[in-house]
């Protein structure tokens, strides 16, 4: 129990019907979410610019979005809880702001240690976003919706991948890089502008307008933590998204270039495929986490498999793949983004609610960890090797099967624990 000095109170009551006020807030929130998907994902069409912008080799050009995602991960504890006090309206609105000082920083410096505070900055506003979207949702939609229209809001994070792979690489072809990242810097206050102005928090009374103690703030942590829903959700969600995150935030856009023969503008055109198919996966998926709940694992393990397969294919090609495989990697990675939702999927089944947000914020740390391991694990196998080939890729590329290893045997144990808990 939460100590009696600073007592837990439910902040999202349960709605049986959903107003038209309630899809305005939702909307509203919802393009939040897909404009932070487009500030955190614009760094991967530009990562060879970057290289050339600021005179760096693959181990210091991973460091961008190494630290974009270290601060994305380890700032989503304190973010859930402070969802929990503070409500999705606020935390929303901050991490547009702070999005768009860590664009204009960007925009600005061509000295390297500031380029890479400016994309710290950028990960600590995306960091806001997403568990706060997912806040708004169960505040204005009775459970029954929950999984479809998580899935959509997926659906339009894919939609801003989608203007990064194609506007944003347009213009940072045809105009400066500056000229880019201040449109990045622009589009951030305005969303935060209106979302601060629309967004209306549900039972605002029942939020706690202050930081906890630390020691509420451990308790709360522990207990959430203790909890077998929030490791299975945690592992389900450190599964599924990491390829997918590492290829389009950094990695694919050189390896298509460089080893596969692309040119550079059907290489960020080519992204695109992993838009699209995610967000058809998403609505299928979607359907099949709110028709089979008592089957997520097996969903994580279908998932997971599939992708790791159609890796394993495209590495073992002798010489270049067919144009073909590579899209069709693409589309299968591409799954693995609405897959890494089953992980909230288990904590809305078995969470106490006035716990979601910190449980949100520990599982969505999750992929991005694997995520992260991902980037640094194919960035120093690149590093070794010195330059950027064909036989250098499919080395590094093989630093993604111990994490899908990790994340299938933590699964299986966690999914034990859980039916026994509920037992």
């Amino acid at each position: 129990m939460e100590p009696n000095r600073n007592p837990v109170r439910s902040v999202v009551p349960i709605v049986e019907r959903v107003s038209a006020r309630a899809w305005l807030y939702w909307a509203v929130a919802a393009v939040a979410y897909l404009t932070a998907v487009h500030q955190r994902s614009s760094f991967g069409v530009a990562s060879l610019d970057a290289a050339h912008r600021f005179h760096v080799g693959p181990a210091l050009l991973s460091l961008f979005p190494v630290v974009q995602i270290i601060a994305y991960s380890l700032a989503q504890i304190p973010v859930g809880v402070a969802l929990d006090h503070f409500g999705p309206r606020r935390m929303i609105t901050t991490g547009a702001f702070v999005m768009g000082i860590g664009q204009l920083l960007l925009a600005f410096t061509n000295v390297y240690p500031l380029a890479l505070i400016g994309r710290t900055i950028v990960g600590l506003g995306d960091a806001m976003t997403f568990i706060s979207v997912l806040r708004v949702t169960t505040s204005w939609f009775p459970p029954s919706r929950n999984a479809m229209m998580t899935q959509i809001i997926g659906l339009l994070g894919w939609i801003g991948q989608l203007l990064s792979a194609i506007p944003f690489a347009f213009i940072l072809r045809h105009q400066s890089w500056t000229f880019s990242f201040t449109i990045l810097t622009l589009t951030s206050v305005i969303v935060g502008t209106f979302s601060y102005l629309i967004i209306r928090d549900r039972n605002p009374e029942l939020l706690i307008n202050s930081w906890p103690t630390r020691q509420d703030l451990v308790d709360r942590v522990k207990r959430t933590w203790a909890h077998p829903a929030t490791k299975i959700g945690f592992w389900s969600h450190w599964s599924s998204p990491f390829s997918a995150n590492m290829f389009s935030l950094l990695w694919g856009v050189p390896f298509l270039v460089k080893a596969e023969g692309f040119t550079k503008s059907q290489a960020s055109t080519s992204l695109s495929t992993i838009v699209i198919s995610g967000a058809l996966a998403g609505v299928a998926l979607g359907y099949l986490i709110g028709r089979f709940p008592n089957d997520l694992d097996r969903l994580s393990y279908s998932v997971c498999l599939v992708i790791a397969s159609t890796w394993s294919l495209v590495l073992l090609w002798p010489g270049r793949a067919p144009h073909l495989l590579l899209y069709a990697l693409m589309a299968v990675i591409s799954i693995g983004g609405p897959a890494s939702l089953i992980g909230f999927a288990h904590a809305r089944k078995n969470i106490p609610l006035e716990s979601m947000g910190t449980a949100d914020g520990i599982i969505n740390a999750a992929g991005f960890y694997s995520t992260l391991l991902a980037m640094l694990g194919v960035g120093i196998v690149l590093q070794f090797f010195g330059e950027y080939t064909l036989i250098s890729f499919k080395v590094a590329f093989l630093a993604l099967y111990p994490i899908w290893i990790i994340g299938f045997i933590q699964i299986r144990k966690y999914h034990n624990l859980l039916e026994r808990h509920s037992s």
